[in-house]
């Protein structure tokens, strides 16, 4: 809770809790005037002291400082959940494979795309040299 009297007199302990860890501020009467205690150090102002328990990240230690027993209690972290066992999953389905393009039938010079296979002669269809071949075996 943020520091709403600012007249704190010599020995005022204020908290922090930065990065769930807790700090202490004393406030202190020196020759030079009230300054802010924290690890042994001295500050000039609250946000100094601040400034440094967060590593030179500038604060408002005004709003940063609670007076001791303001500071709420840390919670408790919450118990993670107990992990369930692996089970077995179905296999993915597999994309359907995309056929090739057929491919058209490369024509040689003669003009025939499909050889007979006892003496050469080249048909335009697979049918016309099927029929042809069988007459070389009825022979």
């Amino acid at each position: 809770m943020p520091l709403e009297n600012r007249e704190l007199a010599p020995g005022t302990v204020l908290v922090a809790r930065y990065k769930k860890e807790d700090h202490t501020c004393v406030v202190m009467e020196t020759e030079e005037g009230l300054r802010y205690r924290v690890a042994g150090t001295d500050y000039k102002s609250p946000s100094s002291a601040a400034k440094a328990v967060m590593g030179g990240i500038a604060a408002n230690g005004w709003r940063f400082w609670s007076l001791d027993g303001d500071l709420k209690t840390a919670r408790e972290p919450k118990p993670k959940a107990a992990k369930k066992p692996a089970t077995k999953k179905a296999p993915a389905k597999k994309a359907a494979k995309k056929s090739a393009p057929k491919k058209k039938a490369a024509k040689t010079e003669s003009g025939g795309s499909f050889g007979c296979g006892a003496c050469g002669q080249e048909f335009p269809t697979m049918k016309a040299a099927t029929e042809h071949a069988l007459m070389h075996t009825a022979q």
